[in-house]
C-alpha cells in the first residue's frame, strides 16, 4: 500500500463529510491508500456520520487525548508507504495523493512533499494561497505533508505542544530534505472554532517553542520566513 491518509476527529459533525469525501475522490488507485480517522472523544454527531463510512475507513475511537495525541495514535496504526495527515475540518485537491507519491517517487533523495495551500472560509471563498517556500517551516503544516513512513522512526512521533508541527518540522530538516511541489493541492478551512483562533495561542506556543529549541534556533527559522515572505508573524512577538 503506498499511503495511509490520517484523519485526526473532535466535535467536527460540520465537516468530517467534505474532508473524507475529498479522499474518496482522489485520482491516486483507491486500492493504494487508506483512511485511518481517529475519533478523539467526539461528544457530537462525529461517530455516528463516520460509521456510515465505515466499509471505506477505518477508525479508531479513543477518549480524548487532544489532536496531537490522536495524531499519533494514526501514525502508529498506518499500513502505507507514506502517510499524509488531513485534518477533519479541510479537504484535498483530487490530485493531492497522485502529484505527492508521483514527486516522491520521482525525487528519491527527499523524505518528504510539501504543496503550497488556499485559506478559505467556511463557505468556501478563497482568501489566499500560502506559498510554503523552501525550509520555510513556519508554512509548513504537518496536514498537507507527504511524508516517508520511516521518518517517524527516525525522529519520533510528535511532540505535545501547540506548534508541534513547526517543531517537528525542525527535527525533520536537521536530518531530511523536503520537496517543494508548488501547486495549491491543500485546503485550509479558516473558522472561529479553529485553535489558532484562541486568544493567547500564538504567545503560549512560541514560548514553548522557545523554551524547547531556544531564541538562536527560532530566530534563524523566523529570518528564513521573513526571507522569503518580507516578514514574519512572529517578529511581533520576538519584539514583544
Amino acid at each position: 500500500m503506498k499511503v495511509s491518509v490520517i484523519i485526526t476527529a473532535y466535535n467536527c459533525e460540520k465537516f468530517i463529510q467534505k474532508a473524507l469525501k475529498s479522499v474518496f475522490t482522489q485520482t491516486f488507485p483507491p486500492q493504494e491508500y487508506e483512511i485511518i480517522v481517529v475519533n478523539d472523544g467526539s461528544t457530537d454527531n462525529t461517530l455516528n456520520l463516520l460509521k456510515e463510512f465505515q466499509d471505506k475507513i477505518t477508525i479508531i475511537d479513543q477518549s480524548n487525548k487532544g489532536f496531537v495525541e490522536a495524531r499519533n495514535t494514526g501514525i502508529q496504526n498506518v499500513k502505507g508507504e507514506n502517510i499524509i495527515i488531513l485534518d477533519a475540518d479541510d479537504y484535498l485537491d483530487k490530485e493531492m495523493l497522485y502529484k505527492a507519491v508521483n514527486s516522491l517517487e520521482c525525487n528519491p533523495d527527499y523524505e518528504c512533499v510539501c504543496t503550497d495551500r488556499y485559506e478559505i472560509d467556511i463557505v468556501g471563498n478563497s482568501i489566499k494561497r500560502i506559498f510554503v517556500g523552501e525550509d520555510n517551516i513556519f508554512n509548513m503544516l504537518a496536514a498537507g505533508i507527504l511524508f516517508r513512513r520511516h521518518v517517524f522512526d527516525v525522529i519520533g512521533l510528535y511532540d505535545n505542544l501547540l506548534f508541534e508541527e513547526y517543531d517537528f518540522m525542525i527535527r525533520f530538516i536537521k536530518k531530511f530534505r523536503s520537496y517543494y511541489l508548488r501547486e495549491p493541492l491543500y485546503y485550509y478551512v479558516k473558522h472561529g472554532s479553529n485553535m489558532t483562533a484562541q486568544d493567547g495561542y500564538w504567545e503560549r506556543g512560541w514560548n514553548q517553542l522557545l523554551k524547547k529549541w531556544g531564541k538562536d534556533e527560532i530566530e534563524k527559522w523566523v529570518a528564513v520566513q521573513s526571507r522569503e515572505e518580507g516578514t514574519s508573524r512572529f517578529l511581533k512577538i520576538m519584539k514583544g
